[in-house]
């Protein structure tokens, strides 16, 4: 198995050097793409400076597209065949002016036939004398539609008009008041109001004689009335002892069918009726959702081996375990232990000073962290 080097590294954050790094130590910042290597020492084993070593945040690539800051000065000029080809390509100055040859200054004019389509655009542009169709005119269909018609016209609303001359039988258009005014002169004969409710109180004034016809006038009257204060027995009243037979009575009720009642809150302790809903959920919160296997007493002796002390055969049992808190502090010989488990002196020594003398160490990672 191959042996594994990591450098320290920074997968994601800041762009940039680390802080700090010992002298000669190296980080690599994924972030900015950059290797960094510590320079100088300062006694303590720290580096004085931090440098970018290598990467594409510090040095140009030979391939590939890269953002280069600053100004760039080329010892040797492009060749001709490097000429930009594409938007992004740097231009070179013979380049340019080689492409600016060929056109023309700033200050130019040109006619007509020389601007491709403009003697075209030109002859379709209206006259001064012209005329438009309504879909032309800007909202002028809708000013429209809101118009009424002259023929059969459907107006909505309360239209008004003119009320026309009292007596007038033409075609104009007759208003409410026209109306009114016509029934007021034409007279309503004896539908009047004042023939029938003389006093205006809404009554019919032969309805109000009515009102006054004295007891002996009127006929098919009984002979006696039932006093506003009587009694009467259970027989009397239709049906009513059929239903107090339906009842069932308050002191011990022998009730029949299926009976029900409000089920008690969980918990309840009083001579309230218990309904078979509170019974299960009472055997429901005993059983506490076990599994089927669990869920009766005789089920639970059998899991626990029908052991009448089995707390104490667990205790007895327990004692002779090592404690988890301890981590194996608590091994009664750790040397004897430490054979059994093959390990040899390299498990007793310090993780800040481990010696290895001798022999081949393979399959091992060495990390040197993040920043």
């Amino acid at each position: 198995m191959a042996n594994t080097i990591q450098f320290k590294r920074r997968q994601a954050g800041n762009a940039g050097a680390p802080a700090a790094l010992k002298s000669g130590e190296v980080a690599h910042n994924e972030v900015d793409d950059t290797l960094y290597i510590g320079k100088g020492d300062d006694g303590a084993g720290n580096a004085t400076a931090i440098l970018p070593l290598a990467g594409r945040g510090a040095f140009v690539d030979l391939t590939g597209a890269q953002a280069i800051a600053g100004a760039k000065t080329f010892a040797i000029v492009p060749k001709s065949s490097q000429d930009a080809s594409v938007s992004t390509d740097l231009v070179r100055k013979s380049q340019f002016d080689a492409g600016l040859a060929g056109k023309a200054a700033a200050s130019h004019s040109h006619a007509i036939s020389e601007v491709s389509g403009l003697q075209t655009a030109l002859d379709g542009k209206a006259a001064s004398s012209h005329s438009h169709a309504i879909a032309d005119v800007t909202g002028l269909q809708t000013a429209l539609n809101a118009k009424a018609a002259l023929a059969s016209p459907g107006l909505t609303g309360a239209p008004t008009a003119p009320t026309a001359t009292g007596g007038t039988n033409t075609t104009q258009i007759a208003t409410t008041a026209f109306v009114q005014t016509a029934l007021t002169g034409f007279g309503a004969g004896d539908m009047l109001k004042a023939t029938y409710d003389s006093n205006n109180n809404g009554k019919v004034d032969a309805a109000e004689a009515a009102d006054s016809v004295p007891w002996t006038g009127v006929t098919g009257k009984p002979t006696s009335f039932t006093p506003a204060t009587h009694s009467h027995a259970i027989s009397q009243v239709t049906g009513l002892q059929a239903a107090l037979d339906a009842k069932a009575a308050l002191a011990s009720p022998v009730l029949s069918g299926t009976p029900t009642a409000p089920t008690p809150a969980t918990g309840t302790n009083t001579t309230q009726l218990a309904t078979t809903a509170f019974v299960a959920s009472a055997i429901g919160a005993l059983v506490d959702a076990a599994p089927g296997a669990l869920d009766t007493l005789n089920e639970l002796a059998a899991a626990l081996g029908d052991d009448p002390n089995f707390a104490s055969t667990v205790t007895n049992g327990l004692a002779g375990k090592l404690a988890a808190a301890s981590n194996l502090a608590d091994l009664p010989n750790k040397t004897t232990a430490r054979s059994n488990l093959g390990l040899g002196s390299l498990a007793t020594q310090a993780a800040n000073a481990v010696a290895i003398t001798g022999g081949s160490i393979t399959g091992i990672t060495l990390d040197g962290g993040t920043f």
